[in-house]
């Protein structure tokens, strides 16, 4: 039996596919040397690449932190911290490529059209990443 599409529950792995997704549009977008000349990576293309790639990097950082202890149930609390970090650091990598992107609409001329869904994805990926820290927060602190 199927479940009503209205109904079905987002996957666990949708965060995690999303920041994918933003560290490989902005590698796609950097690879393009016509749009992003090598001798301008100092005025902006390595905080873009940074703060792309930084965003993935640290949401599988986090989800491969394990906070309940497999035998016992215990809550990890230096495991709960760092995951909670990490997630924080995404977050702001999110931020910050956002701010890095409306930057770079005016320095390297790119198309809105480019620059709306680059920014979309982007807010998307942070909104799911909060989603999942406040999960997360309300999961483990009520262990």
């Amino acid at each position: 039996m199927s479940v009503l599409q209205e109904k079905r529950k987002e996957g666990r792995l949708v965060v995690l596919v999303k920041a994918l997704e933003v560290a490989n549009y902005t590698n796609g977008i950097l690879a393009n040397r016509k749009k992003f000349p090598v001798e301008l990576d100092d005025v902006l293309g390595n905080d873009i690449k940074r703060n792309g790639q930084a965003i993935y990097r640290n949401c599988k950082l986090a989800n491969d932190l394990r906070v309940q202890k497999p035998v016992t149930g215990e809550i990890d609390e230096e495991a709960k911290e760092a995951r909670y970090r990490f997630q924080t650091q995404a977050i702001q990598a999110c931020t910050e490529l956002l701010i890095c992107i409306d930057m770079a609409y005016g320095t390297y001329h790119l198309s809105a059209k480019r620059i709306a869904y680059w920014g979309k994805i982007t807010k998307e990926a942070r909104d799911y990443i909060k989603k999942w820290r406040n999960a997360d927060k309300k999961r483990y602190d009520s262990s």
